[in-house]
């Protein structure tokens, strides 16, 4: 307790208050010193306090309030509660202030500490990894590592039941916990498993609260086939939170404990809301339903004036707080302290006030609360370092800690004995003379990155344990903040991932084996063993022969395909498993179910019979190849328009016709339906009412500058038409081709229509929320653009490509009419004609129909050895490869992960269009070159730097072309030769960018004429991180 008195502010304090200053400090000679002359330190802060109190007699308070002092010879910083008042003499009036003060510098610096430890605890326990566990569903045999099995009380062996594990679960959870992997093991749940439980060990009956987290996968039927995941024990973590519950508890008994009374005044209608303490403190008994005016009477007289000004005060500032004394109904009187703040309407105005009263008298009790709440909060700290240390000890799992600059701060016992180090070596760095050289600098990146950026890492590298053993380890940390979201540092573990790193690699390279083998042939492929011609193997395309699913693998081939019996395989596939000797068919008829329809189908196949390592035949292998579309040419051409019909339809187009002399527009029954029309023909005039005012102008002075020919033979324009039926408005693109009369006159205007209007507001959709939140759909947005350039090109060879041969079969044809009777060699030359412009027509919807294939992804993506892939399609080229002397030249490629088909088809095309666009006095040179990607590179493309990418060229000495065609040749139908120089589609390279679309990768070309062209492929190995 200090005093402040008379003009020249001589204060006076008590023993209790002189320890304050220091062992060198002012005391004794402050006693009866100014104050000016006593605490120059800090007395611009507090002088104005002094000032104030004086002046307008309202007392002041500072809780925690952080103000430094000279004393021991330095300054310190120290935290103070305090509260000055004024002081009166025998007239009354204001002399003095009296401080009421307690250093606090200790609590805050305690709760802070403890706050930090919390945090830090809570991250290292949330970071660490234990049991894991791997459950086969179709055998319900259970596998797990050595400290899960230990947690349940359970055997060495390799695997188990899943039942005899379920059994250490407590009976309270056990029903629930199978009830959960029954739901995770249902494709409908996604195989998501997240559950926590209690084990209790069978032998020694300790019980330990798990957090199981797991995943269960599923085969191309919906079922799954593997369950694996991964316990946690938070049995600790839930005895903290246990812990967490009673300090909150406390810290609400401690509030009541000091007894503050609360109180509400609303000013609309002169109300009091208040607490029972409220009127404890003001009167000296809980008293109920009390007006406002009730408890007016208990204010001191001569403290009324002071409440006045205080409530004015509030009315001003916003808050106010004064100490009046309170005559309670005993007689005794009370100083109190009250606090409160203003409650503002929606317009700005006062409307209540809310506040605390607290009895000041007892602060010196209040203080005794707060020693004894330091020493809890002292002794909570030190309970929880300890806690902290045996937690983290007694993991398995090597758990640490490190600062916001990557410097370790924490070790636990089993990094440690890991490394074999001593801790403060640790500490000072040298942890990293484990890790393996050759792995060091990637391990050090990762973390460095993962420091500089926040963000989560995980990396794996090899290290050398103490007793010398070279393992593999996983290292993974995550950045910590406090409460306030302030950084405080990583928190992560390290554990020994060599048996799953093993285990891992045995697996893949078994499924490598057994894929390659089967799914990377172009054709279909399957294996019968046995004398009843089992199916063992076969890759999706035999099966699809067949029009069976991968059920009937397993199965004899007469039960499979049942409607083969009577048909001459079977005895074919006996003779060869008799005789050994290897049989041929060319085009053979088979009748097969295909979609439940039984139908006649043309295969080009060979039964090769299959020896074991005795000689001895035990199965066949069977290549089959489709031929069906070769051998049924002659009904090629009414088949291609119906397929025109249906691209057509797939593609949701309608189709238009502008007759130029008619003046009259022809339209399909979408558009009609659009359009909201009774006839298909209608003239020009009520096809333009339909659309929209802005547009329509425009449209018709486009369509007579088609019309006149002064304007470019295609016609592309989009615009707004609305439904006069239902008045349904839609966005249309259309497109269309002018095509001209026999003496060059413009005829006609035929093309497509396309309604766009989803995908125009799925593009302002986009637009808005890539401007509004993340850059993510900048790449939708850029795929729905190439989605429009694609389906425009498409409708370009609906309107243009595909209606040219047939508008050579419909002149010849009349030109053959014509000729019948008078000229024989020109009927056959007209025949000729017809014949290669139906073969053209053939190609052209293959390809297409091959190119929509691929963008609709269904095929899984598997690794794929890309030198078995190249080698395949050179084993298709060896005859032109031999017949041009052409020398290719394979580096080694990588094993990626991809779609194999795709992979073939892409390589083919490469290397197809090197072998054709030859120079005819060079020899033919092919190389294909393949390296991994720099970050830099990684940079320069804008890709993910986490993913590791790969670059293969493809390059060859053929005849080249200009590089301003570089991006040109990617589009569907772009050719830069005709017919008659180089056969071809123009679709080969346009499907080679849609299948690096497909592995999110990117081909570029560069060309020189006469010198040859180099193609790059870019994209990641590996497309998980």
């Amino acid at each position: 307790m200090f005093l402040w008195w008379g003009d020249g502010l001589i204060q006076f304090y008590n023993d209790s208050y002189s320890p304050i200053f220091g062992t060198q400090g002012r005391h004794p000679k402050a006693m009866g010193q100014k104050g000016i002359d006593c605490w120059p330190e800090m007395w611009d802060f507090i002088y104005p306090l002094i000032t104030k109190v004086l002046s307008t007699g309202e007392s002041v308070w500072y809780d925690d309030l952080l103000m430094p002092i000279l004393r021991n010879g330095k300054m310190d910083d120290a935290y103070w509660t305090f509260s000055y008042s004024p002081i009166r003499d025998d007239q009354r009036q204001i002399k003095g202030v009296l401080v009421i003060c307690n250093e606090t510098t200790e609590k805050v610096n305690h709760s802070r500490i403890l706050k930090e430890n919390r945090d830090e605890l809570e991250f290292a326990i949330t970071a660490a990894e234990f049991g894991t566990f791997d459950l086969n569903p179709a055998t319900n045999r259970f596998g797990a590592n050595a400290r899960l099995k230990k947690w349940f009380g359970l055997k060495s062996d390799e695997e188990i039941q899943l039942p005899i594990a379920l059994e250490s679960i407590a009976d309270w959870d056990r029903q629930r916990v199978m009830e959960s992997i029954r739901k995770a093991l249902d494709y409908g749940s996604g195989g998501k498993y997240d559950i926590e439980y209690t084990i209790v060990h069978p032998k020694t009956k300790k019980r330990r609260i798990v957090h199981a987290l797991g995943k269960a996968w599923f085969d191309q039927n919906k079922t799954a086939y593997r369950f694996n995941g991964t316990l946690q024990d938070i049995t600790q973590h839930k005895k903290a939170a246990e812990e967490l519950q009673k300090s909150r508890q406390l810290t609400d008994l401690t509030i009541k404990s000091m007894g503050l009374g609360l109180f509400n005044i609303d000013f609309a209608d002169n109300t009091i809301d208040y607490s029972p303490e409220f009127s404890l403190l003001l009167t000296g008994s809980i008293k109920k339903n009390c007006k406002r005016k009730d408890f007016l009477k208990y204010l001191h007289p001569e403290d009324l004036q002071l409440r006045s000004q205080a409530i004015q005060n509030g009315i001003e500032n916003g808050s106010f707080f004064y100490t009046p004394r309170v005559i309670w109904d005993d007689g005794s009187i009370h100083r109190i302290a009250v606090s409160a703040a203003r409650i503002l309407t929606s317009d700005g105005k006062t409307s209540a006030f809310s506040g605390t009263i607290a009895d000041i008298s007892q602060q010196e009790k209040n203080r005794d609360a707060l020693r004894l709440a330091e020493s809890r909060l002292q002794q909570a700290q030190r309970d929880a370092a300890v806690l902290f240390k045996n937690v983290t000890d007694s993991s398995p799992t090597g758990l640490w800690l490190c600062n916001t600059q990557g410097m370790m701060t924490y070790f636990n016992k089993t990094l440690i004995e890991f490394t074999g180090l001593p801790y403060e070596e640790l500490l000072a760095g040298r942890w990293t003379r484990v890790i393996y050289e050759q792995d060091y600098l990637q391990a050090k990146k990762a973390f460095l990155d993962a420091i500089q950026s926040r963000k989560h890492f995980d990396v794996l590298f090899r290290a050398e344990k103490n007793t010398g053993e070279l393992i593999w380890c996983r290292a993974a940390g995550d950045p910590f903040f406090d409460s306030d979201g302030n950084y405080g540092g990583y928190a992560g573990f390290c554990m020994d991932m060599d048996e799953i790193i093993s285990g891992r690699k045995a697996i893949t390279e078994s499924q490598h084996k057994i894929s390659a083998m089967v799914e990377q042939s172009p054709f279909g492929i399957c294996l019968f063993t046995g004398l009843d011609m089992k199916i063992e193997i076969a890759n999706d395309i035999m099966v699809s022969y067949w029009g069976k699913d991968r059920s009937v693998i397993g199965l004899p081939m007469e039960e499979a395909v049942p409607e083969l019996k009577g048909q001459p395989f079977m005895d074919l596939l006996q003779e060869v498993y008799r005789t050994g000797e290897t049989y041929y068919g060319h085009a053979v008829p088979a009748d097969l179910k295909v979609n439940g329809k039984l139908g006649t189908y043309y295969f080009e196949f060979t039964y090769t019979p299959i020896r074991d390592s005795k000689g001895e035949i035990y199965g066949i292998m069977d290549i089959a190849v489709d031929v069906t579309d070769q051998v049924m040419a002659s009904k090629k051409l009414e088949e291609t328009r119906l397929a025109l019909t249906g691209a057509i339809e797939l593609a949701e187009l309608a189709t238009w016709t502008l007759d130029a002399g008619e003046k009259t527009i022809t339209c399909s029954e979408r558009f009609k339906n659009w359009l909201g029309m009774d006839t298909s023909t209608a003239p020009r005039e009520q096809f333009l009412e339909r659309i929209s005012p802005p547009y329509r102008d425009k449209v018709s002075l486009a369509l007579e500058e088609a019309l006149s020919g002064s304007s470019e033979h295609f016609y592309d324009y989009e615009f707004e038409i609305v439904n006069k039926i239902t008045g349904q408005q839609r966005i249309i693109h259309a497109n269309a081709q002018v095509l001209y009369s026999k003496d060059g006159s413009v005829a006609a205007l035929s093309g497509t229509a396309q309604d766009v209007t989803k995908q125009r507001s799925l593009q302002q959709e986009l637009a808005f929320k890539v401007k509004e939140k993340t850059a993510e759909l900048v790449s939708a947005n850029a795929e729905l653009e190439a989605s429009n350039r694609e389906l425009s090109q498409f409708a370009y060879i609906a309107s243009h490509d595909l209606q040219e041969p047939i508008r050579k079969i419909s002149i010849f044809t009349d030109m053959m009419r014509s000729n019948l009777d008078k000229n024989p060699q020109k009927v056959q030359f007209y025949i000729d004609k017809i014949l290669t412009s139906s073969r053209r027509m053939e190609n052209l919807i293959k390809d297409v129909l091959q190119f929509s294939k691929l963008a609709n992804i269904t095929q899984q993506f598997e690794p794929v050895d890309l030198n078995d892939a190249v080698a395949d399609v050179l084993t298709d080229f060896e005859l032109i490869i031999e017949q041009k002397n052409a020398v290719v030249q394979i580096g080694e490629l990588p094993i990626v992960e991809a779609i194999p088909l795709q992979m073939s088809q892409l390589f083919g095309n490469l290397v197809s269009n090197a072998l054709k666009y030859t120079k005819p006095d060079a020899p033919p040179q092919i190389s294909i070159t393949a390296q991994p990607m720099a970050e830099s590179e990684k940079r320069l493309h804008a890709l993910d730097l986490e993913l590791e990418h790969i670059k293969i060229e493809v390059r060859d000495n053929g005849i080249g072309f200009s590089q301003q065609h570089a991006e040109q040749i990617f589009n569907i139908f772009q050719r830069l030769h005709g017919n008659d120089q180089y056969s071809g589609t123009g679709i080969g390279l346009a499907m080679c960018r849609k299948i690096m679309q497909n592995h999110k990768g990117e081909i570029t070309a560069s060309s020189q004429e006469g010198v040859g062209t180099a193609f790059t492929l870019i994209f990641p190995r590996l497309h998980e991180k």
